[in-house]
């Protein structure tokens, strides 16, 4: 497929060194387009971060925004979160240790452990707090009391670092952990331009059936967006739709007009809820209208599997309160199901009032997406609880849409077992995007 002028250009200016001059002239003079189209296909350059227009400099290509990487934490980082007292090394206080090291152990195996780069953490023994710096191994010394003359002097011969924290071993690795978890879940947020696949086969709105048969059969795929000349997507076409169709029978008469579609930025883990309680099986990535990419149904399980097995990927409260909750087919309404833990429980041993809130609000999120393909942002929210909800108790949570309008919609909500209704609520959301 030919690619337009607009995004011929885009193409140009990223592939141009970083630091050369961007301009109308160059641009039209370059590719042969109009200086209409060079400008606006440069505005949309700055807007993705390609190019930066500078005063009394022009338009300059520059070097787009970097993926995004996990931070490590620096030694000063960490002398903070546990409130500790650096004792000497504040030369070497930015630099960010590469794993984290617990002294539990006798000190011959200790020794294997211990590597440059590292934090050893450990408490009053001074034989193993020697072995560190011999292995230059900064230490942070838990439990209050101070190292001996003899550690200070060789951690200050060495250049080393020495932190002393107030709190004992198990609340500094706590206290350490929290702090890792909390900046990992804003690093590490998979999202869908991570996984999609840029180079997706399509067919165009000229297209038969017939082209479909010989697309499938070259590329082992059924499913296909479809795309008028200029990009922009207008429906996708699936066996099912062309199943008893003539070849000659254009694709635009079969085709799905409202496809699911995602952005760029949206995450994995959403989406892989939306794709699974819908039955999408694909779903096209889309940029201001125009088709960027596509993602499956396969791939997007695949990444989130994938992220519950890396220990570097956070998760969220939503997420792990919604990960033991299904979809049940045979309900009269929307209606999910799944097991109170211990994780959702509050101090007298029953569901949080939070927890409820959050099933029952994402309950009814699903119903209005089920049946109206459409986004809302809730309101307002009353909520009503009858019964406690023990931990270990399944639930089913069961929406009802009562009215829905262009830009409201209310949606009654209940949470019930064998027993009867435990928990009651009424959801009023504002209307968004249909998508």
């Amino acid at each position: 497929m030919t690619k337009t002028k607009h995004q011929q250009i885009l193409n140009f200016i990223e592939d141009l060194d970083i630091g050369s001059k961007v301009s109308v002239r160059f641009i039209a003079k370059e590719l042969d387009v109009s200086e209409g189209t060079a400008y606006r296909a440069i505005k949309e350059a700055e807007n993705k971060g390609f190019v930066r227009s500078i005063p009394k400099v022009g338009t300059l290509r520059i070097e787009g925004v970097k993926e995004k990487q996990i931070e490590d934490l620096t030694l000063q980082e960490v002398a903070q979160i546990v409130e500790g007292l650096v004792i000497c090394g504040e030369n070497r206080l930015t630099e960010c240790p590469n794993k984290f090291i617990i002294a539990a152990m006798e000190l011959k195996d200790l020794a294997r452990y211990l590597e440059e780069g590292a934090l050893c953490i450990v408490g009053n023994r001074t034989d193993a707090q020697l072995l560190a710096l011999k292995n230059n191994v900064p230490l942070l010394i838990s439990g209050g009391p101070g190292p001996t003359e003899e550690v200070v002097a060789l951690a200050k011969s060495l250049n080393s670092v020495i932190i002393i924290s107030p709190y004992d071993t198990f609340v500094v690795t706590t206290m350490i952990n929290r702090a890792l978890f909390d900046r990992l879940i804003g690093k590490e947020l998979l999202l869908i331009e991570d996984i999609m696949v840029k180079d997706a086969k399509v067919l165009e709105d000229s297209a038969t059936i017939g082209d479909w048969y010989k697309l499938s059969q070259k590329t082992g795929h059924s499913r296909f967006p479809v795309i008028d000349n200029q990009h922009n997507l207008l429906g996708t076409v699936t066996a099912v739709d062309v199943a008893g169709e003539g070849v000659e029978v254009k694709i635009t008469k079969v085709m799905n007009r409202n496809p699911l579609t995602v952005g760029r930025d949206d995450p994995v883990t959403h989406i892989s809820r939306k794709m699974v309680w819908e039955g999408w099986e694909i779903a096209p990535v889309l940029e201001n209208g125009k088709l960027i990419g596509i993602i499956s149904l396969q791939d997007v399980l695949e990444a989130f599997q994938q992220i519950q097995k890396q220990p570097q990927f956070g998760e969220t409260v939503d997420n792990l309160v919604l990960s033991g909750f299904g979809y049940v087919e045979e309900s009269e309404y929307l209606t999910i199901r799944g097991e109170i833990t211990q994780f959702m429980v509050n101090e007298f041993g029953s569901a949080s009032c939070g927890v409820l809130v959050t099933l029952m609000n994402t309950a009814g999120y699903i119903a209005l997406r089920k049946k109206y393909r459409l986004d809302a942002i809730t309101e307002n929210f009353s909520f009503y609880q009858f019964h406690p909800v023990p931990a270990g108790t399944v639930v089913s949570i069961s929406a009802r849409l009562l009215l829905v309008t262009k830009k409201n919609c209310n949606i009654e909500i209940e949470v019930f077992n064998d027993n009867g209704v435990l928990a009651k609520g009424m959801m009023t959301a504002r209307m968004g995007d249909k998508r």
